[in-house]
This record gives structure tokens, C-alpha cells and sequence, in this order.
């Protein structure tokens, strides 16, 4: 918190550039807005991060999370939701309900697919799936094409059917992916 001298009277400031690494630093849960808990060896999500409203990053990178609870909707105003390196499976249908959310890196977990009403959520830059066993799209994710400006698909196992598939339903995409096969 910033403290500010105004007239005869003190101030307090929320801090949003402040980022939290531990729980137990947070003393008011309306103050946080970067939540960074990689590297901490949690076998799930931390309940207390669905009390932080403002939360805008949160990044449980490099765990051993399991599955993305469906309290993820709580977190209205996220807007980067960082998972890569977990042993995530299933993305919840609630992630779709995020208004704000503009990237999601969930790279290097056993994911297969992603669910259609991903691909409704207008304000998505980046989606990163690399090393993820996703091989396809939900046709939903062509409402994509005016916002998503990253796709990365790099270690997926593409064919290159897939990648024009693909291509075709997002052409002003980036897209990353290493050389295609016709190996399956």
C-alpha cells in the first residue's frame, strides 16, 4: 500500500504492480491483484485465491495441480491464468465464464481437448497449448480470429491436415507449432 498525505488525513493505496508471493503475505484480499505461487509444490488450487477479487494474474505454474476447480469463475477480473507444468487433464467449462481473461498458458499438462465455449471469450490474446495432447479446435474458437493474437502448438502432435485446419479457422492468428507428419 502506498500511504498519502492528503490535507490533514492519511491515505492508503492498493498497490496493483505489487506481486504476492505467499499467501501469508496478503493481508487485505482486496489489495491483490499478482498472485504468483509457481514452484510451491501444491497438489491443488489454494482456496484462499478465489477470496481475491481484484486478482488480474495468477500464476500456480510448475505444481502438481491436478484440476482447475469450478470456484474459477469467481475470479471475475483475471486476465492471465498461468498453469504450465502441472497434471491438469480437463479444462472446467467456468473458464469460459471469465470476461477479462486474455491469456491462458497451460502448457506441458495432459490435456487433450479444450471445451467449445473457450472459444467465446472475446477478449483472449494468447493461448498457449504447447506440449498438450490438444490435436484439434472446437469449431467455436473461429470467434476467435479478431482477438487471439498468439496460438502456440508447438510439441503438439499436429498432422498437417490439423495445421491447416487450423490455419484456415484462424488466418489472422499467429500460430507456433513445429513441422507437421502424417504419422497417425
Amino acid at each position: 500500500l502506498f500511504i498519502i498525505y492528503i490535507g490533514c488525513s492519511l491515505t492508503m493505496v492498493a498497490q496493483p504492480g505489487k506481486v504476492y508471493k505467499s499467501l501469508k503475505d496478503i493481508k487485505n484480499p482486496e489489495d491483490v491483484y499478482n498472485l504468483q505461487l509457481n514452484h510451491k509444490r501444491l497438489k491443488a488450487f489454494p482456496a484462499e485465491v478465489f477470496t481475491l477479487p481484484n486478482l488480474r494474474v495468477l500464476d500456480l505454474g510448475r505444481n502438481n495441480i491436478s484440476e482447475i476447480p469450478s470456484d474459477i469463475v469467481k475470479l471475475q477480473n483475471l486476465e492471465e491464468l498461468k498453469l504450465e507444468r502441472n497434471l491438469i487433464k480437463a479444462m472446467p467449462l467456468e473458464i469460459g465464464l471469465l470476461p477479462k481473461i486474455k491469456v491462458i498458458d497451460i502448457n506441458r499438462n495432459p490435456i487433450a481437448e479444450l471445451p467449445d465455449i473457450i472459444g467465446y471469450l472475446n477478449h483472449l490474446e494468447k493461448l498457449i497449448l504447447w506440449g498438450t495432447g490438444i490435436e484439434q479446435l472446437p469449431e467455436s474458437f473461429e470467434a476467435l480470429d479478431g482477438s487471439l493474437q498468439l496460438l502456440d502448438m508447438r510439441a503438439c502432435s499436429l498432422t498437417r491436415d490439423d495445421q491447416e485446419k487450423i490455419s484456415q479457422m484462424l488466418p489472422n492468428v499467429k500460430k507456433l507449432w513445429n513441422q507437421a507428419c502424417n504419422c497417425r
